[in-house]
């Protein structure tokens, strides 16, 4: 009797699927005093949906000695927000320099700076002009997939809403006439993979543990001279990251800095997770990302804000994580951040949780449970 043959082998699906890369939308609009709504705009079919990529470039202002706003020039977007088939925002809605914190500290590149790109351009004094280039991210794990989500349905599609600024929120001092801001968006996709690859293996024809899905949201809660305990009210699946971003009455987050609280306490069910020395906290930012350069500079962290990855990856940096940190909670858990600031103000907490997918295979992706 013959011997059998080696039994054929599953090939995962990152390694059967191809990357795919098309241009979706290229709208061009003068910045104005007011703000403008531009979209919603629809996300084409096809295959797995990992990001949307957004090219920003300001052109065509006269004039010199323009100054920057603290948070430009991102901040020329006032909102964006990715909203899945159902209507429910994936991603935001937030504002351009919050989706410029996501990208930079949410675990997701080997160069995690967007001002380390060599699209970036900061506030030209010249004529006003900028450029920058941000993903609204989708899929967290690029190593196997998990994450990116089904786009087959072209009769029900994503959408992506942006808001452009006002001007004033760009520029200290404007230019006349102003720019224009041209947006080119960019999907970014896995194919559907062939039922067999060349060799004759099956493929697996869908990310692992698909339906999980990584959301991104944003609250802005008030807080007062002294000690204050801040509640964290999203909770109810596994987050992955947490992103603070203080600022004083009058929104500069380096003013932000100088009030935030020297030590503070983050509890979760009344255990306590860390207690932070401020400066000890921005050295596990350093640690975990690398951001070794002077604050506010390219490669640097930025004022008045503070990261709690749950996303290590074996080397301890933050991303391509091996999926079993994340902080499990349910929707009775209690998490709260307690500290005494120096001055009043308002501390924006921006949220990364995991909705696993139902029956999820543990083993397989390492996340235990699902939302309660």
């Amino acid at each position: 009797m013959p011997a059998a043959g080696p039994a054929p082998r599953l090939v995962p699906f990152a390694q059967a699927a191809h990357e795919h890369l098309q241009q979706i939308q290229d709208v061009t609009h003068a910045l104005t005093p007011t703000s403008s709504n531009l979209g919603p705009y629809d996300v084409p079919a096809y295959g797995y949906l990992r990001s949307i990529i957004l090219d920003v470039h300001a052109f065509g202002g006269s004039g010199s000695g323009f100054s920057a706003a603290e948070d430009a020039p991102w901040s020329v977007i006032s909102e964006i927000a990715l909203v899945d088939t159902n209507g429910t925002p994936v991603v935001g809605p937030f504002s351009g320099y919050d989706l410029y914190l996501v990208n930079k500290y949410g675990g997701y590149a080997y160069a995690p700076d967007p001002k380390l790109s060599p699209m970036y351009s900061g506030v030209a004094a010249s004529d006003g002009g900028f450029r920058f280039c941000l993903r609204v991210p989708v899929e967290f794990s690029a190593q196997d997939g998990l994450g990116s989500l089904p786009n087959a349905n072209a009769a029900s599609t994503w959408k992506v809403r942006i808001t452009l600024a006002p001007a004033n929120h760009v520029y200290g001092t404007t230019p006349s006439p102003l720019p224009s801001v041209r947006v080119r968006m960019y999907l970014d996709a896995w194919s559907q993979p062939s039922r067999t690859d060349p060799e004759g293996n099956t493929t697996a024809q869908a990310p692992p543990a698909v339906g999980t899905t990584s959301y991104w949201s944003k609250i802005i809660l008030p807080v007062s001279y002294g000690f204050n305990t801040l509640r964290l009210l999203r909770v109810g699946a596994h987050i992955r990251n947490l992103l603070f971003v203080c600022r004083n009455t009058a929104g500069s987050r380096s003013e932000g800095d100088a009030m935030f609280p020297d030590t503070t306490s983050l509890f979760c069910d009344t255990h306590l997770l860390k207690a932070y020395q401020k400066d000890l906290w921005k050295h596990e930012m350093f640690r975990k990302t690398g951001l070794s350069a002077p604050i506010e500079a390219a490669n640097g962290l930025d004022s008045g804000v503070y990261v709690e990855h749950y996303c290590p990856h074996l080397d301890g940096r933050a991303g391509d994580e091996l999926h079993h940190r994340h902080l499990a909670t349910t929707r009775a858990t209690r998490c709260e951040l307690m500290g005494s600031f120096s001055a009043a103000g308002t501390l924006t907490v921006l949220t990364n949780d995991v909705v696993p997918a139902p029956k999820i295979c543990t083993d397989e992706v390492g996340l235990e449970g699902r939302r309660q």
